[in-house]
């Protein structure tokens, strides 16, 4: 490969990460049925035509984005369940990453969002663009839970409806940062505080 086609590969890789990141955010902040390719094609300060060249349309862009994170989500919760460390070790492990990721990165925070945003906006369930996606988290968190409370550190109760919680509570904060742009409100302990006793 000579260096122009080497340049043309980085420049186009490049251009889609900067479609993608900010894509991201743009659906987190007004939604799937929110955003015009015109407004979009705006914010990232590009041409709408360089966006369809990429993408045929605003569907396959938010499907794109979003299925990269929903691979990363279900290897790391797999990996998660399937750890050597208690159940409440495992939650405290949640917790944190999620408060250190948004912190660290605002697309964390915009990833939990479009879905809330998707589900919202779709009418129904099976209108959902993730429809298939949303329930393996919670049957995840809720094997977690059951391990919990076996070993005695986890509230009783219905695993799956507190792990629905959990995330419920996650997708509100990342509504909120998205929305107001700051953290500091957030006490990211209410979250083990939900599952675990005597926090």
């Amino acid at each position: 490969m000579g260096r122009n086609e080497d340049r043309n590969l980085e420049q186009r890789k490049e251009t889609i990460s900067k479609i993608e990141d900010g894509a991201l955010y743009y659906f987190a902040k007004y939604g799937l049925a929110g955003t015009k390719i015109s407004d979009l094609s705006k914010f990232l300060g590009i041409s709408q035509g360089l966006l369809y060249r990429y993408y045929p349309s605003k569907e396959e862009l938010f499907k794109t984005v979003s299925k990269k994170w929903i691979e990363m989500r279900d290897n790391n919760m797999q990996g998660l369940v399937g750890a050597p460390m208690s159940g409440k070790e495992k939650i405290l492990f949640l917790s944190n990453y999620i408060e250190t990721s948004m912190k660290r990165d605002k697309k964390f925070a915009s990833f939990f969002t479009i879905f809330e945003n998707d589900s919202l906006t779709s009418g129904t369930k099976e209108g959902s663009l993730f429809y298939t996606w949303s329930n393996d988290p919670i049957l995840m968190l809720a094997k977690i839970i059951e391990q919990g409370q076996q070993e005695g550190d986890v509230h009783l109760g219905k695993s799956y409806k507190m792990a629905i919680s959990y995330w419920g509570l996650v997708f509100a904060i990342s509504h909120n940062y998205i929305s107001s742009d700051t953290l500091e409100w957030c006490d990211f302990n209410m979250l083990n505080r939900l599952l675990i006793k005597n926090i």
